[in-house]
């Protein structure tokens, strides 16, 4: 295992019990998709009779990104239902996004003026992309702006509930049946039937996995990182920096972006979901030991508030169309995203 200073990610981590706990269940379930084969779950049939009452346009399962889209849609006049199986709150961890994407949120009505420069924890400008030794590339305003996600959802959550939107939270996505009229979304202790049901529980999501048929990724993403207080320089950031040659048959890239409580650095890589590809905690262990190399500072002199993971399957195949009516996959879950769209969104909980 690689080491600096004889040091290990789980002592790097140590002092975030829970997030070491977290990588070992990322790491166990991307072992799974690399043995292979996974079980496939059973949560979704197709009936022929119709549903006796609909009572909603719209159910969005997953609330991260469903609030967006179900705050979207009840200013129109839908009536929308957002399950989340938790409490919908955003993380900590800023997610990074350009001005002018965010400026639609305004457009939308999501936001006033002063919610989106609320919502703004940091700016900064210029970022890098380099490659080995070559000259920097230097841009402007692209993920440049760094949203507190959990002010951004909270603002929607109570725009939602207070244009009539339903938010059932601590209610998770138990099985689904599509008849002719409309979807039975069932959550073990209510039935929500709906015209339509959206599918925005991501990677992971129960549907995609039986509409997937434990299909193996055709392509895989692999991200690690830290938020850390210490870095000596902190008003730039990097889109993609990669300065090392191929290890474990991976090309590294990094990303870096100052945050409102230090500066946040990713490593991540692209393999393909053979039983030897290497896991989250070596590729780990690899940022430590190059962190120094990149970032010019020891991870001895950092103050770590929080460590970021995960990894994204690809398919060919994306955006996945379900075959069943009435189903709408959005985001991660269609596929039709980039690796690295939602990046910001996971941290220390891989799970879906």
């Amino acid at each position: 295992m690689t080491t600096v200073n004889s040091r290990t990610t789980a002592d790097w981590l140590a002092h975030l019990p829970q997030t070491l706990k977290g990588l070992q269940m990322a790491d166990d379930r991307w072992l799974q998709y690399r043995q292979g084969p996974r079980s496939v779950p059973h949560v979704i049939d197709q009936a022929t009779s119709p549903l006796p009452t609909v009572d909603w346009d719209v159910v969005i399962c997953g609330g991260t990104l469903g609030i967006l889209l179900g705050a979207t849609l009840v200013q129109r006049g839908w009536r929308v239902a957002v399950l989340e199986r938790g409490q919908l709150r955003g993380r900590d961890q800023e997610w990074n996004i350009s001005r002018q994407e965010l400026q639609e949120l305004v457009e939308l009505s999501l936001l006033s003026e002063v919610e989106l420069e609320t919502a703004i924890a940091t700016e900064y400008n210029p970022a890098r992309i380099q490659f080995s030794d070559s000259n920097p590339v230097w841009v402007r305003d692209v993920l440049n702006i760094g949203v507190d996600p959990v002010y951004l959802l909270e603002i929607l959550k109570q725009k939602f509930l207070a244009a009539g939107g339903t938010l059932a939270e601590q209610t998770a996505f138990q099985r689904a049946s599509v008849h002719p009229n409309g979807v039975a979304v069932d959550t073990g202790d209510k039935t929500f039937n709906t015209r339509l049901l959206i599918d925005a529980m991501g990677h992971f999501s129960p549907l995609v996995q039986q509409a997937r048929q434990g299909q193996a990724p055709d392509g895989v993403c692999l991200v690690v990182g830290t938020c850390a207080d210490g870095y000596p320089q902190n008003d730039t950031g990097d889109l993609m920096v990669s300065f090392t040659p191929v290890r474990h048959q991976c090309q590294y890239f990094w990303e870096a972006f100052p945050a409102r409580d230090g500066r946040t650095t990713y490593l991540f890589t692209y393999v393909d979901s053979q039983p030897e590809r290497l896991s989250l905690t070596e590729l780990f262990d690899d940022y430590w030991r190059l962190l120094p190399d990149y970032q010019g500072v020891e991870p001895e002199k950092l103050d770590i508030k929080r460590a970021l993971f995960g990894f994204f399957p690809c398919y060919r195949e994306s955006p996945l169309q379900y075959p069943w009516g009435r189903v709408l996959p959005v985001g991660d879950s269609s596929g039709s995203q980039s690796p690295l769209s939602f990046g910001g969104i996971w941290g220390d909980d891989p799970s879906p």
